[in-house]
């Protein structure tokens, strides 16, 4: 049975075992290459859907970014609108108190005009406000 292995030369059997090993190498590395190939495109698809998200992202941020820059000027306006309603009111106070003291004033005025010696103060003062009251709307 070995009789016949003697007919190819120790080089044949030699370059034989060489292209089988070879091709154990190469079917070897064929298998890691589109192992890693499977792997490549994996993380390619990995990185593409982390690209999409970070668009998002920055498409949310710009949106946020704008919106805070709307309310940051409502905020202003609302800011400087309560200071001018505050300023207003403020006005209109000091004229009500100025108003309140000169109705004060004429209140004693009138008091002291037309309160008679020995006559009772409120029915003297409620008479004169009564005629005070008459005279403003006769005019």
């Amino acid at each position: 049975m070995t009789a016949w292995l003697k007919l190819v030369p120790s080089w044949g059997w030699a370059a034989l075992v060489g292209l089988v090993l070879a091709a154990l190498v190469g079917l070897g590395q064929q298998i890691r290459v589109n192992s890693l190939q499977g792997d490549l495109t994996a993380e390619r698809d990995a990185r593409i859907e982390d690209a999409g998200k970070l668009g998002a992202c920055r498409t949310t941020r710009t949106n946020l970014l704008g919106q805070v820059i709307e309310q940051n000027a409502a905020l202003v306006d609302l800011r400087a609108s309560a200071m001018e309603r505050a300023a207003r009111a403020k006005d209109l106070q000091q004229q009500a108190e100025v108003e309140a003291q000169q109705a004060d004033q004429q209140a004693q005025q009138v008091l002291q005009e037309r309160t008679p010696s020995g006559v009772d103060a409120c029915a003297a003062a409620s008479a004169a406000f009564d005629d005070e009251l008459r005279r403003e709307r006769a005019q």
